[in-house]
This record gives structure tokens, sequence and C-alpha cells, in this order.
């Protein structure tokens, strides 16, 4: 799972609140070492909008990058600043939680991600 999907995941059982972010625990993760095209910068650059990035700095911590990997603002130059775009590239696409687990802040319910994908499924009772 990368960090650009945890970035959009919640848990959407009707006793959360927004079940947003999800705490993320590490068993496993791995890193590539893809370096980015001009239309992945492009990419990179037209999500930032939607990034929540407060979680983003928060979920990079807990996936075990090191403190001060992402800034904790984002400034109008460095959304055309190509270094700064390369590194959070290389955050929210090569860095990969394979196993590991995420946590609802507000139930505390745990989803287990292995092979870095999430299991979801919620009980019947969760959801009406």
């Amino acid at each position: 799972m990368r960090l650009l999907t945890h970035n959009t995941m919640r848990n959407n059982s009707k006793d959360a609140k927004s079940g947003f972010p999800l705490k993320i625990t590490v068993s496993e993760i791995k890193v590539h070492e893809n370096t980015p095209t001009e239309a992945d910068l492009d990419f990179i650059q037209n999500v930032l909008p939607v990034l929540d990035w407060p979680a983003l700095v928060g979920a990079s911590t807990e996936i075990g990058l090191p403190t001060g990997s992402l800034p904790l603002n984002i400034t109008d130059e460095m959304v055309s600043d190509k270094e700064f775009l390369t590194a959070l590239f290389h955050v929210l696409m090569n860095v990969q939680l394979v196993r590991g687990v995420l946590t609802c802040p507000d139930t505390g319910k745990e989803f287990a991600v292995t092979d870095g994908i999430v299991e979801f499924m919620l009980n019947e009772e969760e959801c009406t």
C-alpha cells in the first residue's frame, strides 16, 4: 500500500466519526528506487491540492521515514520545485507498506495489511 493510497483511506463504519487518518503499524515495508519521469512529476504536482498534508507527514513518520523527510507545511515555491516534487514522488509512490496494521483513530478497529492489500471488510452490524 502506497502512502498516496493511505492518504485517501478511512474507516467508514457507523461508529467512526471521521475514521481518518488511519494509524500505521509497520511489520514490513518495501522501498523502490524508481526515478520519476516528467509525467510523474506533473502527476505529483496535480495531486498536491487533494492531499491531506498533515496526515501524510504523520504517516511518513509512522512508516519509518526519518522525521523531517517532509516539511510540516508546503509553500507556493515548493509546488514547482523539481527537487521537492521528486522527493514527494519517492514518499508517495516508492515507499510501500507490505505488511502491517491500520488502526482507526475513532474506534480502534484494526485493518490488516497483507501483501500491500488492506482488509477493509466490516461486519454487517458495523454498517447499519
